[in-house]
């Protein structure tokens, strides 16, 4: 039974579509990483859009999860991209409740998630509660005021409408992930394998999730506080501090990286981080809404004539700290992604062997530390899209895991892993010049 991934192909479309026009391997690389490279900046430019007008400091909370992802070496996760989908519906959904775009976007991303991830039935079930919580809030407001009930009642019908439809297919990918899940998959949920999965790697990893966590907690609790009068003259200066600490934090963790240490795709914990960020949001974008324009706690949410004239900001260095502390992040990954690389690229031109066997163990230059953010199982590929073009196109090597060589030798095929078997002579016309083996001659 498929395991019903076939969302993951979205973010993918513009690689798909450059490999109409194009066979260049350099070309079609970044072609692919167009669209994941777009997913955090249109996520993060539809929250502005959101939140610009009733309150620019919710901003944060995006900003804090992105941050805290940053511990993750995969960029293409589709629970990374569920996150990234679901941010904008969470901050339109408490500011904005009526705006039938936010719900229709609601139903949209309840059918994504079906087809996304196996864990993306824990964001829709969160969305749910979320749908159903705003549901009901109008519904309350209807019965306790007479006039105007009408339009808050089919309000809180419609929230609720789509809150059972994200529950269903919360439940639905819930059914396929545990009649579907493949051996790598449920490793994962399983004794030592489900606590690898989910913590991060080393001691800076944690403490900088525990301090967007508390960064998080605190600003929340200053947003919530600023409406009961005068702030403790000390929660500000807490959270500068804490935000200061988090910009620290990236820096030990960027430099944990580039020493090759701390090295891993994904730690759950950073999603289930990321819930909780958005939580604590709708929590205080709720708090916000009725402050800013919704009389008596009314669910409608703010109309034009009733928007603040002085949305909630705050201090820019507390915006920048999670951005800075991303960019940090980024930029250690992305030098010590270049070092791994250009070492592959090497390797796989300067070899005296036309085919390259890769164990465990083998060949050295893959041993390093930083080599681990190659990840195992696409090495092999990645010799191919990274192998050296300028400014001489060498013939370069295979590398191929176990027995891949041999395989090679007896078959002419290419086995890259045991679900990516090519030609030879295929790869040699997409990627080569390769060498021959030389018992072809």
């Amino acid at each position: 039974m498929p395991n019903l991934r076939v969302g993951a192909l979205v973010p993918q479309l513009p690689g798909m579509l450059a490999g109409r026009f194009t066979d260049d391997p350099v070309l079609l690389r970044h072609a692919f990483s167009v669209g994941y490279m777009a997913l955090p900046v249109l996520s993060l430019a539809a929250c502005w859009l959101i939140v610009r007008r009733l309150a620019p400091a919710l901003l944060l909370f995006p900003l804090l999860w992105l941050a805290v992802h940053q511990i993750n070496f995969s960029a293409v996760s589709e629970l990374l991209t569920a996150a990234h989908l679901a941010w904008p519906f969470v901050l339109g959904a408490v500011l904005w409740p009526s705006a039938r775009l936010v719900r229709f976007y609601g139903w949209l991303l309840g059918a994504f998630f079906v087809v996304l991830h196996p864990m993306a039935f824990v964001p829709a079930l969160g969305l749910s509660v979320l749908a159903a919580w705003l549901g009901w809030h109008a519904l309350r407001s209807a019965w306790a005021r007479r006039a105007g009930a009408a339009g808050a009642g089919a309000l809180g019908w419609a929230w609720l409408g789509l809150a059972a439809w994200l529950m269903i297919t919360g439940l639905l990918r819930l059914g396929w992930t545990i009649a579907s899940a493949n051996r790598y998959e449920r490793s994962n949920l399983t004794g030592d394998g489900t606590l690898h999965y989910l913590l991060p790697s080393t001691a800076a990893q944690e403490w900088l999730l525990a301090v967007a966590m508390l960064a998080a907690l605190v600003f929340a609790l200053l947003l919530l506080r600023g409406g009961r009068g005068a702030l403790p003259r000390w929660l500000p200066r807490v959270l500068g501090v804490v935000l200061a600490a988090l910009v620290g934090l990236a820096i030990w963790v960027g430099g944990e990286i580039l020493f090759g240490h701390g090295i891993k795709l994904k730690a759950a914990l950073t999603f289930v981080a990321g819930l909780g960020f958005m939580a604590l949001a709708a929590m205080v974008g709720r708090v916000l809404l009725t402050r800013a324009g919704a009389p008596g706690g009314s669910a409608d949410g703010p109309t034009c004539a009733s928007l603040p004239h002085h949305p909630v900001w705050v201090p820019a260095g507390w915006l920048a700290a999670p951005v800075a502390a991303v960019l940090i992040m980024l930029t250690a990954k992305s030098a010590g992604w270049w070092l791994a690389t250009n070492e592959l690229g090497r390797l796989v031109a300067e070899a005296d062997s036309p085919c390259i066997v890769r164990t465990a163990e083998q060949p050295p230059s893959l041993q390093w530390r930083w080599m681990r953010m190659l990840d195992e199982w696409p090495v092999g590929m990645n010799a191919l899209a990274f192998r050296p073009r300028a400014p001489a196109s060498p013939e370069v090597s295979l590398l191929l895991p176990n027995a891949g060589c041999e395989i090679l030798a007896a078959t002419g095929e290419v086995r890259l892993q045991s679900w990516i078997v090519r030609p030879w002579s295929h790869l040699e016309a997409r990627f080569g010049p390769l060498r021959r083996l030389p018992e072809w001659d």
